[in-house]
């Protein structure tokens, strides 16, 4: 045991992941490109063939939060969630508290075999980052520029996507805009009170016009509303370098499920009303987790399941570290004992950049380094009741899901 944590907390170790994730990525941007060739014969076949590439590459880290660091996560719910997940598309709202919700959630995800069809809305910037950037622009995802005239059309196809889409999909939608820390909770403080909005206790404010676009185009067309709120125990603000230590966390997701036609949409203004209204209840399931680091007894209708992971994600990983690794490791040992002095200088150079960039790559999920929350770079236009023209985006997190519920699920009640 003791040795096995010496290898998780090993700069190599870290660096033998960081290489294998750059490199399986970049393989698969490839493949990607080449299933573009597709997109003339079947819209349908090229989305599949594109999903299960880039679940090549993202399995990895459901791999590090599941197996690797033994993580858990529990999922709170009635029977309507899993009807949900096996079969229909569904807008998940979820809150964006924790570094690592959006992974939590990812593995939620994969249980039902639908990672690779989970959707989400980007930043724009991620879309000229490789490797996921670029996954994420092959897989048609919204990109949004905080921007709600340019933004508009974006929104349209991405909504157009999810009730299109070939298979069981989930659309993530992060209303509050960026990930939550106490700096921009006092702006999203602020801003509450000056437009007399309701103050939430462990949320911020959320940023309406994006939700009340997406509902006005899937009503009618998507039928669920996935109203997910996220939490990790003991209130655990661990990274994904944590994890690759070795740390294991356990994160609960209550999860109710609202029909699409719930939702009124005789103005924006009552479907803006309807959005602060779910942020209100996520503040009071949170305010009873703070207390009690659990979910189970705040809703006497939701019981709390454990469902185990699949064996996927694990081979896949498996399969790159191994066929990847073998080469590295072969390549090192070549140059050590056969390459002269300076092609050996060149390479413990390029592992000092290596090690830069893992730390680089590692400090983009600290909640600090993220979008600010009413900054005046992006000059909403506040409109009534609160709404802002700035639509919700993603942090590159996504997340923001076949393994369907037949009772081999574990269930703590």
């Amino acid at each position: 045991m003791a040795l096995l944590n010496y290898v998780k907390k090993s700069i190599l170790t870290h660096l033998y992941f960081f290489v294998v994730f750059i490199i399986s990525g970049l393989i698969v941007n490839i493949l990607q490109v080449f299933t573009l060739l597709l997109w003339p014969v079947s819209k349908s076949l090229y989305r599949k063939a594109n999903g299960y590439l880039v679940y090549l590459h993202w399995a990895q880290l459901v791999f590090l939060y599941d197996t690797y660091s033994g993580s858990h996560i529990y999922i709170h719910c009635d029977d309507k969630f899993f009807t949900a997940m096996n079969k229909q598309h569904g807008l998940l709202v979820m809150n964006h508290t924790f570094e690592l919700d959006w992974l939590a959630t990812w593995c939620v995800a994969d249980r039902y075999g639908q990672l690779f069809s989970a959707k989400c809305f980007m930043k724009n910037e991620l879309k000229y980052v490789p490797l996921v950037g670029w996954s994420f622009y092959l897989l048609e995802m919204p990109f949004l520029k905080r921007d709600f005239v340019k933004d508009r059309e974006q929104l349209v196809e991405g909504v157009k996507l999810l009730a299109d889409f070939p298979m069981p999909a989930k659309m993530l939608m992060f209303c509050e805009g960026t990930r939550f820390t106490p700096e921009k909770y006092e702006k999203s403080k602020a801003f509450a009170e000056k437009k007399g909005l309701p103050i939430l206790k462990h949320h911020l404010t959320p940023r309406t016009k994006g939700f009340c676009m997406a509902v006005e185009g899937l009503k009618g067309r998507v039928p669920v509303i996935m109203d997910a709120t996220v939490a990790c125990q003991k209130n655990d603000s661990a990274t994904v370098y944590d994890l690759l230590l070795g740390k294991r966390v356990t994160y609960h997701a209550f999860v109710k499920i609202r029909s699409m036609d719930e939702v009124p949409t005789d103005s924006e203004e009552e479907t803006s009303n309807y959005c602060h209204q779910l942020y209100q209840e996520k503040d009071n399931a949170m305010d009873y987790f703070m207390k009690n680091d659990t979910f189970h007894g705040y809703d006497d209708t939701m019981k709390q399941h454990f469902i185990p992971p699949r064996i996927q994600p694990t081979l896949v990983a498996m399969f790159w570290y191994a066929s990847l690794g073998t080469l590295i490791i072969y390549y090192l040992l070549k140059l050590l004992l056969t390459g002269s002095m300076l092609t050996i200088l060149i390479a413990v150079l390029v592992v000092f950049l290596l090690q830069l960039g893992f730390h680089r790559m590692m400090s983009v999920a600290v909640a600090s380094k993220g979008s600010t929350y009413g900054s005046n770079t992006h000059s909403p236009n506040n409109g009534p009741n609160g709404t802002v023209s700035s639509l919700p985006q993603v942090n590159g997190d996504s997340h923001h899901e076949n393994s369907p519920s037949n009772g081999t699920d574990k269930k703590d009640e």
